[in-house]
């Protein structure tokens, strides 16, 4: 098979536009194709030697926004050299406060569109970068960033980063700077595409069957690393998921009463302070008082773009997150919690932990009052992750006090595991979620849709018998029509899943079998470890019955081995069931070595040495 027919099929793969009998086409030359995979990811298309680069970054406009100095209001230009190509690049760093730039393309139809990012060099070793970037007709920037380890003898080495595919018609790109983010843009690189190639693009956008992957956002990390001061910052956390397989968000407020849009219930993390354990603490306070300030509602931005997406958005809630132990102990601190010691959980022994007791009705109530004010803000359901976490109950009197009513026996006489504490644990969290169903479909019916059903999601154990022990009868929700969705948290804390690092996927498909509950296995953004062992995996969950694959923090992907393949390009796209078996989605990485960069002729001398 020749290089071009294998490349025609590879991108037929990648829109999951190709037959069965066409993939056996490709499998019956598994050496000469095989042998070509994975192809970067600019290679996919049909013109990809029709490239060209826009090396001069000098180019773009303002031209007084550059500067050959180091200033915190422009963007510094260098000269640099690549064993391919010279050219001009544009610099800045983290205390950067440089402009928005404007870069003419001059293009007509579409493209797809591609950034030379460069590796910054923290002295001796790798530093993280970021910057901002976005097509004039986008509505809100992407964030990118150079993955690469530095070459040898600390090179700097470029990175091709994929921004998307584009009608480039009247339209150009814009740069923008990142907070306390440096970053060097060395290149625009576009490639023509085929009219096959559009079609294939818009129908892959347009079709749902693949949009089946959830993404979480925790409430904390979209706001701190980025210190947003608009609306348009917030919506630059959203903007990689526009044609992305992610159309359902968990999405969190902050803890259980935490959290960061504007309450009457709830309490936002911190806000008493003028001193915090961390920089990044004060970074997080600071930003949502000044979003509240200007009149920003976070919560409400974010069902906004969920929406402008076309992806369901609900709110989440963690089952124990009311206070931290010191130095957060007056960050992550719920006034609802220290206003009611006598709600907290008691350990057998008689020592106090730092939870509140979902055995005393006033707690469960004050959430159902979270919920109902978060929920004002048009989102499509509620979710609640008990993985974050246990536990919700012990033998604080609430609990006690009730099982001595319903048992008459004391329950700190009896064994821990006593199958009666379990049950009335179980009974209990059964009433709270129960108690979210009724309030789901109230708002439903105040919102005049009372045959729309608001969806509920949590998150579960891997494997029944953790279930049991904390009191989640998955089982009994199912029947009673209580839930929707389900994530299956292997890493939740004191469960078997920690030791396993799995959830037991086909016994939760087995017990939704023949109802509308889906399932979706998680995988950790930051625990990913390579495309090969994802790849392996999430296909063994969609035998085993999976509906969908969940991914806590999609944006962290700190331990992905850097270097091998482009981590977006892949995880973006987790519905794709066809292109994961035949590893359509594994790119190797454009590594481009930087030769020269300002004063600086990369050699077995490198520099920094005396520093």
């Amino acid at each position: 098979m020749n290089h071009n027919i294998f490349r025609h099929i590879r991108v037929a793969l990648f829109f999951g536009l190709i037959t069965t009998s066409a993939t056996c086409v490709a499998a019956a030359e598994p050496t000469s194709a095989r042998k070509q995979i994975p192809l970067t990811h600019s290679e996919q298309w049909q013109n990809f030697q029709q490239a060209e680069r826009i090396t001069d970054l000098t180019r773009c406009i303002p031209a007084n926004a550059l500067s050959d100095r180091r200033q915190h209001n422009k963007w510094k230009v260098f000269e640099y050299e690549t064993a391919e190509f010279s050219g001009k690049c544009i610099s800045v760093g983290r205390e950067s406060s440089a402009p928005d730039l404007t870069l003419q393309l001059g293009k007509q139809g579409w493209h797809a569109v591609y950034i030379g990012l460069s590796s910054i060099t923290d002295l001796v070793r790798p530093a993280k970068n970021n910057v901002e970037a976005k097509f004039t007709s986008d509505p809100a920037y992407t964030r990118l960033s150079n993955r690469l380890d530095l070459g040898p003898q600390r090179r700097d080495v470029l990175e091709e980063v994929f921004l998307g595919a584009a009608d480039l018609t009247d339209n150009d790109l814009q740069f923008s700077t990142v907070y306390h983010m440096p970053a060097r843009i060395h290149f625009v690189k576009t490639i023509p595409l085929t009219d096959e190639e559009v079609a294939s693009l818009l129908a892959d956008r347009a079709q749902k069957k693949t949009k089946t992957a959830v993404a979480t956002f925790d409430g904390y990390t979209w706001i701190h690393p980025f210190r947003p001061q608009n609306r348009a910052d917030l919506a630059a956390t959203f903007s990689a998921y526009r044609d992305s397989d992610f159309k359902t968000w968990w999405f969190q407020v902050g803890g259980a009463d935490l959290v960061h849009h504007p309450s009457q219930v709830g309490n936002l993390m911190g806000a008493q302070l003028d001193t915090f354990p961390r920089e990044v603490d004060r970074e997080y306070v600071e930003s949502v008082r000044h979003l509240h300030q200007q009149g920003i509602d976070p919560l409400k931005v974010a069902v906004e773009e969920a929406h402008k997406q076309q992806a369901e958005i609900l709110i989440c809630l963690r089952a124990a997150g009311w206070k931290a132990a010191p130095p957060w102990e007056e960050f992550f601190m719920s006034d609802f919690y220290e206003a009611h010691p006598e709600w907290r959980c008691i350990d057998y022994d008689g020592t106090p932990t730092m939870h509140l007791s979902y055995a005393a009705e006033e707690v469960q109530d004050h959430l159902i009052e979270v919920y109902r004010e978060a929920l004002q803000r048009g989102a499509d359901g509620a979710g609640f992750l008990f993985h974050r976490g246990m536990p919700m109950i012990l033998w604080e009197e609430p609990f006690c006090q009730r099982f001595i009513k319903e048992y008459g026996k004391d329950p700190r006489q009896l064994a821990e595991d006593d199958p009666r504490v379990l049950q009335l644990r179980a009974t209990i969290v059964t009433e709270f979620m129960r108690k979210i169903r009724k309030l789901l479909d109230e708002v439903s019916t105040q919102r005049g849709t009372p045959n729309r059903r608001l969806k509920l999601a949590v998150s579960t154990f891997s494997t029944p018998a953790d279930n049991r022990k904390f009191g989640l009868d998955v089982e009994r929700w199912i029947e009673e029509k209580l839930i929707d969705q389900i994530g299956i948290a292997w890493f939740a804390y004191y469960t078997s899943g920690l030791k396993s690092k799995s959830g037991d996927t086909a016994y939760y498909a087995r017990i939704t079998k023949g109802t509308n509950v889906k399932i979706f296995p998680f995988y950790i953004g930051w625990k990913m470890e390579s495309a090969d062992s994802l790849l392996k995996s999430v296909t063994r969950d969609y035998e085993n019955g999976a509906d969908g694959i969940a991914v806590w923090d999609p944006n962290q992907f700190v331990t992905w081995q850097k270097g091998r393949h482009p981590y977006w390009p892949l995880v973006s796209k987790l519905g794709h069931r066809q292109q994961l078996r035949d590893g359509s989605f594994i790119f190797k990485p454009t590594a481009i070595p930087l030769t020269r960069l300002g004063e600086n002729y990369f050699s077995r001398w490198y520099p920094n040495t005396g520093f």
